[in-house]
């Protein structure tokens, strides 16, 4: 969202009663989106947040912040919970605190997949225990292969192949002191470099994918690797929810304006602005997309004629009014692309 409207906004109040009003609903919307990332102690939170503060969130402009909590509050409006192995009693009754919905803003991760045997079934099981979906992430490596894990660098790839190339042994990759004394011609600091980057799982999965396919590139390895980590489907729930709960902010902005408007007669005019300007239509849009959980669809101008219709065929067929007004919140959307 541009601060532009909100700014003529804030200036048109200024000088009427409803100035403290309105300045509380603005602060509401624009102050930092906090990202929790909350756990037991011990559960690998440290990788989840360094992964999250190395990617860009989009939260409609506003400033993402992660912070590393544990189990003591889960308030907040976009909460990431870390469980390493069978889920505890102490998770389950923090999580049951948390809103339920597919838009509740919170996504469950279990960490330290490389030290499971199967970490998909392991995600099953947990995803079964707490009724929400659980997602396994080899955190750890994962920080590594983006350079914001421990050793504070990306894993060194000429170091991978030279571990590729000797002739280890396949129990020489099994545990981390067996790889310690493989005699291969790989100096014990760059062994424990590789370790400290990736974990030997992720190590493992490299050499892997080298020898299997000799000719790959570095950037592919890494991006195998990469994949193998379940990072990507993290993220992508996180930056889902941090957006969601952006359009949820919009919606509470504009309901509080409303009330304010009702109220205070002064700042009718500026809010009814407002709410009428291309900024808060496409506000009410994105917010009405996260209710129904569709995607905005902007193509050519044949396509957005299409959804115009769509919408209005949808907000005269439902029987609900929430329904219905998110349907015509993307109609009006979509009618103000058209005349853009």
């Amino acid at each position: 969202m541009t601060e532009a409207g909100l700014g003529r906004l804030r200036d048109r109040a200024a000088t009427s009663e409803a100035r403290e009003a309105v300045e509380t609903a603005l602060h509401a919307r624009l102050q930092p989106m906090i990202v929790r990332v909350t756990g037991r102690a011990g559960v690998g939170k440290s990788p989840i947040v360094s992964v999250l503060d190395s990617v860009q969130l989009d939260a409609d402009g506003l400033d993402v912040r992660i912070h590393e909590g544990r189990t003591d509050s889960s308030v907040g409006e976009v909460l990431v919970h870390v469980v390493a192995g069978a889920v505890s009693p102490v998770d389950t009754a923090f999580l049951s605190s948390r809103p339920r919905g597919l838009l509740d803003g919170t996504v469950v991760v279990l960490t330290k997949a490389d030290t499971l045997d199967d970490p998909s079934a392991a995600a099953a099981t947990a995803s079964e225990q707490l009724g929400r979906t659980v997602l396994p992430v080899m955190g750890s490596t994962a920080a590594g292969l983006r350079g914001v894990g421990r050793a504070g660098a990306t894993v060194d790839m000429a170091d991978v192949r030279a571990v590729a190339a000797a002739d280890l042994r396949p129990a020489d990759m099994m545990t981390v002191d067996r790889f310690r004394a493989a005699d291969i011609a790989v100096s014990p600091r760059r062994r424990e470099a590789l370790i400290e980057c990736v974990e030997l799982r992720g190590l493992a999965l490299l050499v892997d994918v080298v020898r299997r396919h000799t000719s790959i590139s570095d950037s592919d390895a890494m991006r195998v690797l990469a994949d193998a980590t379940g990072v990507d489907a993290v993220i992508t729930a996180v930056a889902t929810a941090v957006s969601s709960a952006a359009a949820t902010r919009d919606g509470e902005l504009h309901t509080a304006l409303q009330q304010i408007s009702a109220g205070h007669r002064q700042v009718r005019s500026a809010v009814e602005s407002y709410l009428a300007s291309d900024e808060a239509v496409a506000a009410e849009m994105r917010c009405a997309a996260v209710r129904l959980g569709v995607s905005i669809e902007t193509g050519s101008e044949r396509d957005v004629v299409e959804q115009v219709a769509l919408w209005q065929q949808r907000a005269a067929a439902s029987g609900s009014s929430d329904e219905r007004r998110s349907a015509l919140a993307l109609c009006r959307g979509y009618v103000r692309i058209l005349h853009r």
